[in-house]
């Protein structure tokens, strides 16, 4: 964890911006935030962050922020689901992926953003995801997947593992698992961390992924 928060200062050190009488930090928006501490648990905070991700989205015109407000607004569904408050369920969902598809459609070319709905898929609950999306994705990230350094594939690959569970396709997921069990520690330890368990970002996610899309790449 330690190594962790350094590589992520490091990265977010790249966001200086030079001003006259030396080097600043450029203003911190929201979705920079979001990407260093994660979004909250309470609902009250989770919906004031993923109003902001809109305004910052609105700003700055950058479907990075677009991603986690609708990941926001996804999450938001799941706690009204747990509640039993199933009108602000279906709404919030609607709202959300809406919104992660506009991401994703009006940029078809960027794989990054592709990723990053394979990603908030992937890791819903299976009756709030949508295994057949995260199927088709994956398979498009995978025909690039010389784009990617092995922590990346591996990630795409688990990916693809929890669809095809969540799709109800055991064969190709029983054989998928036993490929990644016998594959790369990157693959092993992403296993490792249970169904139930949403991985934190790392490194590689940061610097080949989001600080790109960050930056306007």
């Amino acid at each position: 964890m330690i190594l962790f928060a350094k590589v992520m200062s490091l990265i977010f050190a790249g966001l200086l911006v030079a001003q006259p009488g030396g080097a600043i930090a450029a203003p911190v928006r929201t979705v920079e935030k979001v990407i260093q501490q994660g979004l909250p648990d309470q609902p009250d905070a989770l919906l004031k962050v993923s109003r902001a991700l809109f305004d910052d989205y609105q700003q700055h015109h950058e479907a990075v922020a677009l991603i986690f407000h609708s990941y926001a607004l996804l999450r938001l569904a799941n706690h009204f689901e747990a509640v039993n408050d199933y009108v602000n369920a279906s709404e919030y969902a609607k709202l959300g992926f809406f919104y992660l598809d506009e991401a994703v459609d009006t940029h078809e070319t960027n794989f990054r953003l592709r990723y990053l709905r394979a990603r908030v898929d992937a890791y819903l609950p299976a009756k709030l995801g949508r295994c057949v999306v995260t199927l088709q994705d994956t398979e498009i990230l995978l025909r690039q997947a010389k784009a990617f350094d092995a922590a990346i594939q591996a990630q795409i690959n688990v990916m693809r593992y929890r669809a095809l569970s969540s799709c109800r396709d055991h064969t190709r997921a029983n054989a998928l698992l036993t490929a990644m069990q016998n594959g790369t520690l990157s693959e092993r330890k992403l296993l490792a961390l249970g169904t139930d368990s949403t991985p934190e970002w790392d490194a590689h996610e940061l610097a080949q992924i989001l600080m790109p899309l960050v930056k306007g790449e």
